[in-house]
């Protein structure tokens, strides 16, 4: 690989990555907007996010093992090819049961691009560094999402937002054939025969492994909270606390900008001190932001403020504890990268379809809800964590 190619493939690998958040993250904005326009409710449009979560989770699940097996490009390139043609889906949808059927045809192809940007660390980095290249790509990742939400407040403010979509598939254009360009040629030695005995071996591998479950769930919990605010909270801003959608926007790239600091401080402590130093770290931050967020649950009228603060807290780890909990399993199994991967983050999908789905038939369109799913997820995500120090005690 030439030195050109070499200094893009990170940034390649974290816009891989942002395919699932971005998809979310930019059109949140314009939910409101949407249910008005396809003329429905309010809840089936937030149930696009929950299919399009519930996607990913079945994407990966497929995607990742298979991946290990045939390899990494070709089934990469398909995926992005899905996602492409399923975002223009999208951008003609005259309703809104067939914008949740795009929608899921959208998070298939976008789980092939998100589940194999993280096994390709596997393959293309020494196994010492996983942590901190997966780091950086969450960083890369984010910086994407951080004007995402803006950019899609202001599409929908000047033009329609079914142009959300069209920029959507324009990123996906770009990243394949930056893909084609950047990412080297299969080595003939990773292809197999597939068969589904292969393909169920693979997991019940990973499932057998030490802590496996536990570090799954313990990711999963933690980004399960994230995925409820973000199910919700575009009405709990705009039509609860009655700010703008713009507003709204910069609050929302706020809380990734969160991320990014954090996740780069994760980056360093995991370098400089372990990665299941940097682990205990997160999850104690976790654990913190979760009991501020049921102090501000117990609030009649709960301030803007003290909302804000909470919830950003709790969101700024998620992205360091899912690159930690990676790189520790990818080191009990380096050779079943992409099972590992689509293992992890599918059930974190999984977990987040749930969480969302269940705050989005709950939301009374209130704050109160949504803190309590926040609250629960982060006592559930320390429990499993607290489990894998038990079990490794023993």
């Amino acid at each position: 690989m030439n030195s050109l190619k070499s200094r893009l493939l990170i940034p390649l690998l974290g816009c891989l990555v942002a395919f699932g958040p971005l998809s979310i993250d930019m059109y949140l904005p314009s939910l409101p907007t949407i249910a008005n326009d396809l003329g429905t409710s309010n809840q089936v449009i937030q149930t696009t996010i929950t299919v399009f979560l519930l996607g990913m989770a079945l994407g990966m699940l497929f995607f990742g093992p298979l991946s290990d097996l045939l390899g990494r490009k070709k089934l990469l390139i398909v995926g992005i090819i899905c996602y492409l043609l399923s975002s223009f889906g999208c951008s003609i949808a005259a309703s809104g049961e067939s914008l949740i059927a795009y929608r899921f045809l959208q998070s298939l192809g976008g789980a092939a691009a998100s589940i194999l940007g993280r096994a390709l660390v596997r393959d293309l980095f020494e196994l010492k560094r996983a942590a901190s290249i997966l780091s950086y790509m969450h960083v890369i990742s984010m910086m994407v999402m951080l004007v995402s939400p803006i950019l899609g407040a202001a599409i929908v403010e000047h033009f329609d937002w079914r142009w959300i979509f069209y920029v959507l598939a324009l990123f996906s254009l770009i990243t394949l054939l930056s893909s084609i360009w950047i990412l080297p040629s299969e080595q003939s030695k990773k292809k197999q025969s597939f068969h589904i005995t292969h393909y169920v071996e693979n997991y019940l591998i990973c499932l057998r492994a030490p802590l496996v479950v536990q570090y799954a769930l313990t990711n999963a919990f933690s980004f399960a909270g994230m995925f409820a605010f973000i199910a919700t909270s575009s009405f709990i801003y705009i039509e609860h606390y009655h700010i703008s959608k713009q507003h709204y926007a910069m609050l929302f790239s706020a809380n990734i900008f969160a991320i990014i600091l954090i996740t780069l401080l994760n980056s360093y402590l995991s370098k400089r001190f372990t990665v299941k130093a940097a682990l205990y770290c997160m999850i104690f931050v976790s654990f913190s932001a979760t009991l501020m967020i049921w102090y501000t649950y117990f609030f009649t009228q709960v301030p803007m403020t003290l909302f804000i603060a909470a919830t950003m807290i709790y969101i700024s780890v998620t992205g360091a504890i899912g690159a930690n909990s990676l790189a520790i399993l990818f080191s009990q199994l380096p050779d079943k990268a992409g099972t590992t991967s689509g293992l992890l983050v599918a059930v974190q999908f999984a977990m987040g379809s749930l969480i969302s789905y269940i705050a989005s038939l709950l939301f009374d369109g209130s704050p109160q809800i949504l803190l309590i799913m926040m609250g629960s997820c982060g006592i559930l995500c320390s429990s499993c964590f607290i489990s894998t120090l038990i079990t490794r005690n023993k």
